[in-house]
């Protein structure tokens, strides 16, 4: 046997891979421990984990001679198995992705953009989705359905939260009732001059405790509500899946639909006349 391919170099290789295979399992065994140790804990154990695999392979590169690709490309699959497994538990329920803040994420203009066959949305009055005049038109064109309305769950613009709000945020009182009442009359426009299959409903709760974006019956984009600091698009965004071959009740798209269909069902419907008019 060469050098390249003797004992030692064989031997090297096994041993290193038998550490740092070792390393990976305790950390996937101590995943919960380390959860419960420090927010922080998950993000060391994550920069332990690519420390390892960088040295693992420059020790590699030193001791494996001509085996060097072999034990690498092991090494790699190794690291590369484990991420899939730390990332299949997010996928396995729904959530394929999120974003720190809305807009570095998916936000209001692209959203609309991916919009293709049906939309149903639950926020306070779509102001971010109508003040983007073009795409919002665009949007409700191609879902348009004879059979199949886009849905429009809303707050009604005497809403008593949106005038404390408006304090809140050293607002006029009746600023985000006004912006409500503005949403209205860009929907209103393409339901009564171009017939669009577009409903409305007003929910029956003080304020929803999400924000919902159903993109054609297979992403739901959720987010929440801090009223009187920025516009809104500062805060968290999951991305939820529908789950195209489990059963519904394994992703989390599931409750988010079922509590969009109770506010739905309970709502009072618009007539795409009242509120318009200023209070």
């Amino acid at each position: 046997m060469s050098d390249e391919f003797s004992f030692w170099s064989i031997a090297a290789g096994v041993l290193i891979h038998a550490v740092y295979d070792g390393l990976l399992i305790t950390v996937a065994l101590s995943r919960k421990w380390i959860d419960r140790v420090h927010p922080a804990a998950r993000k060391l154990a994550l920069a332990i984990t690519i420390a390892a695999t960088l040295a693992g392979n420059v020790l590699l590169f030193y001791l494996t001679g001509r085996l060097f690709p072999v034990f690498s490309s092991i090494l790699l699959l190794t690291a590369l198995l484990m991420l899939w497994y730390q990332l299949q538990q997010f996928w396995d329920v729904g959530l394929i992705g999120a974003d720190k803040t809305i807009r570095d994420g998916i936000d209001c203009v692209r959203s609309l953009n991916m919009c293709q066959n049906s939309l149903s949305f639950l926020g306070v009055g779509a102001r971010k989705l109508t003040e983007h005049a073009a795409e919002f038109e665009k949007a409700m064109q191609r879902c348009n359905r004879p059979n199949r309305p886009i849905r429009l769950l809303l707050c009604k613009p005497q809403a008593e939260f949106l005038q404390t709000a408006a304090k809140n945020a050293n607002l006029p009182s009746d600023e985000y009732a006004l912006r409500v009442q503005a949403s209205l009359r860009e929907i209103a426009k393409y339901r009564n001059r171009r017939d669009w299959n577009i409903e409305v409903r007003f929910y029956d709760v003080e304020l929803p405790l999400f924000r919902l974006m159903f993109i054609d019956d297979w992403l739901c984009l959720v987010s929440h509500y801090v009223f009187g600091e920025g516009d809104g698009s500062e805060w968290p965004q999951l991305h939820v899946r529908r789950s195209a071959t489990e059963r519904d009740v394994h992703s989390l798209y599931h409750p988010f639909e079922q509590y969009f269909g109770e506010l739905w069902a309970r709502a009072e419907v618009w007539d795409f006349k009242k509120y318009i008019e200023a209070p």
